[in-house]
This record gives C-alpha cells, sequence and structure tokens, in this order.
C-alpha cells in the first residue's frame, strides 16, 4: 500500500461537499407568502405654494392644483402627499401590483391631469409638513389620470414605489401627487380628493393602497441542481472505475 487515496473517496467527498453546499441554498429562508392587503394611509396632506409655511394635516380633503394670473402676478401650486405602512407586507415579498384610489369631491378645469410620484423620505409627518419644508420626489411620473366625474374613485399604479418601499426595506411609503395642465397655463386648475379624516354621508372615502405580491422563487432550486451533480457524480465514478481495471503491460 502506497498510502494514497482511492479514485472512490474522492469521489465520495466530492459528493458529500456538493450535497452540503445544496442543502445550504435550498435552507434559505423565505418569509414570503403571496397574498393581497388594502391600506388607508397613516398621514395625508397638501401643501400649497400660496401658504408655504402652513399645515393641513387635519383637513378633511387634499387637494393638487397648478395655475397662473397675470393680473395681478400669481402662481399656485399644490402637492398632495400620502404615506402608508408597509410593515404587515412580508419580507422578500414580490410586489405584482400597487394600485392608489382617491375618491373625486371637485374639480376645477377640464385640461387639468395628475402624476403620481414616489419619494424615498418617509420620516414626515402630515401635523408639520409644509410646502416649506416638503422633501424631494422623483420626477419621474409613475401614472397619470384626469380627473373628470366627480363623486368617483380614481386609480394610480404605484407599484414601482412599493416595490422600492419593500426590497429597502423602509417600513413605509411615500406617494406624491402633483398636477400638470395639458394646455398652455392659463387660469386656475385643480381637483379635491376625500382625505382619511373625511367621511361622507357616514361613508369612509379615504385614500386607499391596494397591494398584491407572490411569492419569491428560490434562486438555485434543489429538485433541479441535486439530480445534475448526482448524474456528474455517477459518470465520474464510471470513469474512474473503468480507468482502474485497465490491464497495464509493461
Amino acid at each position: 500500500m502506497n498510502g494514497r487515496k482511492s479514485p472512490f473517496s474522492k469521489i465520495a467527498a466530492v459528493f458529500l461537499l456538493s450535497l452540503v453546499f445544496l442543502l445550504s441554498i435550498s435552507l434559505k429562508p423565505v418569509d414570503a407568502n403571496a397574498g393581497q392587503i388594502t391600506l388607508k394611509p397613516t398621514d395625508d396632506t397638501y401643501v400649497t405654494f400660496e401658504s408655504r409655511n402652513s399645515n393641513y394635516g387635519g383637513s378633511t380633503y387634499l387637494w393638487t392644483a397648478i395655475g397662473y394670473v397675470s393680473r395681478p402676478p400669481k402662481y399656485w401650486e399644490d402637492i398632495i402627499w400620502l404615506k402608508f405602512d408597509l410593515s404587515n407586507i412580508p419580507n422578500y415579498a414580490l410586489i405584482d401590483n400597487a394600485t392608489l384610489r382617491l375618491y373625486s369631491l371637485s374639480s376645477e378645469g377640464a385640461t387639468f391631469a395628475i402624476n403620481a410620484h414616489s419619494c424615498s423620505f418617509t420620516s414626515w409627518s402630515e401635523l408639520t409638513l409644509a410646502y416649506s419644508s416638503m422633501p424631494s420626489y422623483y420626477s419621474t411620473s409613475m401614472g397619470t389620470v384626469q380627473v373628470t366625474t366627480l363623486n368617483q374613485w380614481y386609480n394610480w399604479s404605484v407599484v414601482d414605489a412599493v416595490r422600492n418601499a419593500v426590497s429597502n426595506s423602509f417600513g413605509a411609503v411615500t406617494i406624491v401627487l402633483d398636477g400638470y395642465s395639458l394646455l398652455p397655463l392659463a387660469g386656475f386648475n385643480g381637483n379635491l380628493f376625500a382625505s382619511k379624516e373625511s367621511i361622507v354621508n357616514l361613508t369612509d372615502y379615504s385614500p386607499e393602497l391596494s397591494v398584491y405580491w407572490s411569492d419569491p422563487v428560490t434562486e438555485f432550486p434543489t429538485f433541479v441542481i441535486l439530480p445534475f451533480f448526482m448524474a456528474v457524480t455517477l459518470i465520474a465514478a464510471v470513469i474512474y472505475k473503468r480507468k482502474a481495471v485497465v490491464p497495464k503491460f509493461v
């Protein structure tokens, strides 16, 4: 005996190491369960350029508007801010869809559209936020809606904002609504929506965020990789066995 390990010992060692590796990635914890949830805002308010330091967190409505008149020169901009708690959405959830719903109360101007934007800052409060202190938000719109009918629900797709918040473990999501004129700006355009403090005819018309998610897919499924490694190991064993029985000629 020369003390050298047999080829089969090496094969067995490789097989065991491969098995341990596969088990380690297969046992990766996954917390998400497919499901859906509808959330009410923890904070909702609007801010206005006209009164830059004023707060409207206790208002029964949310107002977004834009406008300009030349005599006397005056500019309006009103922006809606909403925050939703996402703590009940499981870790690692794959967000399939997220829809924001607001109930319209009044409208001024037929050429007004409303954009939904994402904001990564979630530490603001509806009782302190003002135009002069509002954080910056992403300028790219996630969706645009033109509100033309009163006493009706309107929807915005905000899946990008929710995905970003969940993937970064923010625990909450901020959504910002601002408006723009579909024609050259002249006069005043705006829309009024129910806030979470609003009750209309004993009915709750406060904003809603509906989120739908599904299970994440395991990055390396064991049921695919394990048979592959076993097949490779078996082939290697056969090759080594054939080499071991080949007669040597002097």
